[in-house]
């Protein structure tokens, strides 16, 4: 394995040729419940499915994104570990079951990322610092945040050269991203003045007159920033997610699946024109859609059949150890013939009811 990376880098990066840069798209908002570990999650396989190698950085301590890719927690080296310096970058790489994907996982131990970090000096760039020694085999790196606006945070976006915005246009919407918006420009101004690109994606979309004035108005305030894609609202997400699986992989053809291929293909293309690709590179990197569509297609075959411990199991599917057959318990308990006790049962329950009833009245000279 060792031996395989070492070959991957000499290759990758050739004596005397300085190694490029990875590009640090951080996924951020710091309402929760808005799909940021499902944007980023998706948003990292559809990359690698077009080509990229890509690394995928769980920084949040519920540790979604990493049972989402097939890891599972818990995580002796990984995020925690590479924020407080307790082991380098290349250690702390988990391979997963996509091609051109690794993973650095999340932990608990995040929780408590937030105070060692302030006890640093210039903790805002722990992170940067941690991820200049990430292996030069690197194209893209997908930071996914905690819901919260702390320093573990902040270090994602002193580090980021892209953030992604994930907001769903609900009442209380349009106040959470003004919110986002000015703590990300704060860090930019203080910073990270190298960050240009701050891309809102409209996430859980749904068809109705207010969603539709809600996507209006962020759009009329905000402008070219909001990412020309929707992301709809469909039950089908919920469901890769209880089988801890990108819905990409799960169900390529599904509308979500489709959004977000969409949506990592303008990111890449952002990215090219960024570093100032020419035209004929931006065009081919178009079309690698059909390529990437069919590798989401081949992932989904492999691993459609993965399901979470807590995954509710399909009408005649044998239950997972820890599910439990409610109708086959009761009739376990209770036993054949079971209708003329639980008849008996109910006619004690009254008779006592109506026993009790008396005798209180009787003691406290209620007539009757």
């Amino acid at each position: 394995m060792a031996e395989q990376e070492a070959a991957d880098q000499s290759t990758d990066n050739p004596v005397g040729k300085p190694a490029a840069k990875p590009t640090i798209i951080t996924v951020f908002n710091q309402k929760g419940g808005v799909g940021k570990t499902t944007t980023s999650v998706n948003l990292a396989v559809c990359m690698a499915a077009l080509g990229k190698r890509v690394v995928l950085l769980d920084l949040d301590s519920q540790s979604n994104a990493t049972t989402n890719v097939g890891v599972t927690p818990p995580i002796s080296t990984g995020a925690y570990q590479l924020l407080t310096g307790r082991a380098p970058a290349d250690e702390c790489l988990k391979k997963t079951d996509y091609e051109n994907l690794r993973l650095i996982g999340g932990s608990d131990e995040l929780a408590w990322a937030d105070i060692e970090l302030a006890l640093q000096p210039e903790c805002q760039g722990i992170l940067g610092k941690a991820l200049e020694k990430l292996p030069a085999n690197v194209d893209i790196l997908v930071i996914d945040c905690p819901p919260a606006p702390g320093i573990v945070s902040v270090n994602a976006l002193v580090a980021a050269d892209v953030v992604v915005m994930p907001v769903m246009p609900s009442p209380h919407a349009l106040d959470g991203l003004h919110k986002a918006w000015w703590n990300v420009n704060r860090v930019r101004s203080s910073y990270n003045h190298d960050l240009h690109t701050i891309n809102i994606v409209l996430n859980m979309t749904e068809d109705g007159p207010l969603t539709q004035r809600l996507t209006e108005d962020i759009i009329a305030e905000f402008g070219p920033r909001v990412m020309p894609v929707l992301v709809p609202r469909d039950n089908v997400v919920i469901e890769a997610a209880a089988r801890d699986l990108p819905v990409v992989s799960m169900a390529p053809q599904s509308p979500p699946s489709r959004a977000y291929l969409r949506l990592a293909q303008l990111l890449l293309t952002r990215v090219l024109h960024m570093s100032g690709a020419p035209e004929d590179a931006r065009l081919a990197e178009a079309l690698e859609h059909e390529t990437a569509a069919d590798k989401l297609a081949v992932w989904s075959a492999e691993l459609n059949g993965r399901r979470s411990k807590l995954a509710i199991p399909e009408p005649g599917e044998s239950p997972e150890p820890g599910w439990t057959d409610a109708p086959e318990m009761a009739q376990a308990i209770i036993g054949p013939g079971a209708g003329w006790k639980i008849g008996v049962a109910l006619g004690l329950v009254l008779l006592g009811a109506i026993l009790g009833f008396a005798a209180a009245g009787a003691y406290f000279r209620f007539p009757f």
